[in-house]
């Protein structure tokens, strides 16, 4: 049975712990949460990148390789991530469980330490960031961002989320824009390290076999936890229950092969935050959140209208997605059919056999994720992000009590906002 506890450490400082004696391997984070966007995204997306390569004791790759050797193979990434309108920089880290690991005492007191040296004590030359280092990150950005285009399944969605949600922090791009990945330096991303020291709200994270006191002790016995009182960035995400005006339409081409067709719904409030997100969760499912789901059944498999369609609930920011691959002269018809399936759904139009697999499919979802505590991990950061402390078991619960009433009420909540085509030219 896992225990899941959350303390305020410090000033700014946050703690998670799920403790656990089922996992083998201990699992750490250590990240600091900003806004999302603005002038410095590019700078925040680049900053873990660099402070990964080196310590003050541990000054290259190389150093930081051996000592993670000497950690039973402990493995200690750079993580840069969207959770609804917060960004989220810093290292996630997983180890041998020190319980498992005969005279590995004291394994995670050196791992804590370690990614407390990742942020608060970098390599430095000269007082900033090493040039060096600098340039080699601040070009694989510019490369990450521009490959982003490559994969035109998952570049439709965010091209869908750009302009449906331009006028909202949720439009910006985690990764910040290749032109201001380009202006990067070593002295404006060493200020850009500073300005997010002061500002950030810092979330810690443990799933193991210690205990939540042990825990706390070993971050506090890290700067981690040790900050001057001030106000810190308080994670939060705006959500807008309906359009701001009518469905809009955009078509763009692409050198692809394959059209993609992404619609995007505002969910009428339902969030993690808010509304009701079993049911949506239950509607999505239906809808098109299986192999079971309306779009698979009727617009992939019964019409032949796509190679694929399904839909996506993204409770951090009240937003169902619709994202579908289809042949260019399908365009009109696919969206149509696409459509007609949710009015299917609005209209009670569901068999008690569809409803009980989503229930199925949900429920073997939220179970699965208790059996890897890199999802806890997460899902936990979510729900961190969000302000809430919803247990995947709480969800399971509220999962198997929705109504078929709750589901069309979900359905008649949803709002189309904006349809993205993504033509492809090569066709």
């Amino acid at each position: 049975m896992q225990q899941v506890t959350r303390k305020k450490l410090g000033a700014g400082v946050n703690l998670t712990c799920v403790t656990t004696p089922k996992f083998k391997r201990a699992v750490l984070r250590a990240a600091l949460l900003l806004p999302l966007g603005g002038p410095d995204a590019a700078l925040r997306a680049c900053l873990p990148q660099v402070l990964r390569r080196g310590t003050a004791q541990l000054p290259d790759l190389r150093a930081l390789g051996t000592a993670l050797d000497e950690l039973y193979g402990a493995r200690i990434e750079a993580i840069v991530r969207k959770e609804g309108e917060t960004l989220v920089i810093g290292f996630l880290s997983d180890c041998i469980d020190e319980a498992y690991a005969p005279g590995a005492a004291g394994l995670t007191g050196r791992v804590v330490r370690l990614l407390a040296d990742l942020l608060f004590d970098p390599y430095l030359q000269d007082g900033v960031f090493c040039p060096d280092y600098t340039a080699g990150e601040r070009d694989n950005l510019i490369d990450r961002i521009a490959a982003q285009k490559n994969d035109p399944r998952t570049w439709a969605p965010k091209r869908l989320t750009e302009l449906m949600c331009a006028q909202e922090a949720y439009g910006q791009p985690a990764l910040g824009t290749a032109e201001q990945a380009g202006r990067i330096t070593e002295n404006k991303l060493y200020t850009a390290y500073l300005r997010a020291l002061e500002e950030a709200q810092i979330e810690l994270f443990y799933c193991g076999t210690l205990a939540p006191e042990a825990v706390e002790q070993l971050f506090l016995d890290t700067p981690l936890a040790h900050r001057t009182e001030r106000p810190f960035y308080l994670p939060h995400t705006t959500v807008a229950a309906q359009p701001a005006g009518d469905a809009r339409e955009v078509v763009e081409e692409e050198p692809v092969t394959q059209g993609k067709l992404s619609l995007g719904f505002r969910t009428g409030g339902s969030c993690l935050t808010g509304g009701d997100p079993a049911a949506y969760w239950m509607f999505q499912t239906i809808y098109g959140g299986s192999t079971s789901s309306k779009l698979f059944v009727n617009v992939r498999e019964k019409h032949s209208l796509c190679y694929y369609a399904s839909a996506q609930f993204i409770a951090s920011k009240g937003i169902l997605q619709v994202n579908s691959g289809i042949e260019n002269r399908d365009f009109p018809t696919a969206r149509e059919e696409i459509l007609r399936q949710l009015d299917a759904c609005r209209q009670g139009d569901v068999t008690e056999p569809e409803l009980e697999s989503a229930r199925k499919t949900l429920v073997t979802n939220w179970r699965a994720m208790l059996d890897d505590p890199l999802t806890l991990e997460r899902y936990w950061l979510g729900q961190a992000a969000a302000g809430t402390l919803t247990a995947p078991e709480d969800r399971i619960q509220q999962t198997e009590a929705v109504t078929l009433r709750q589901v069309v009420a979900a359905a008649q909540a949803t709002t189309l906002d904006m349809v993205y085509f993504m033509k492809g030219a090569a066709q």
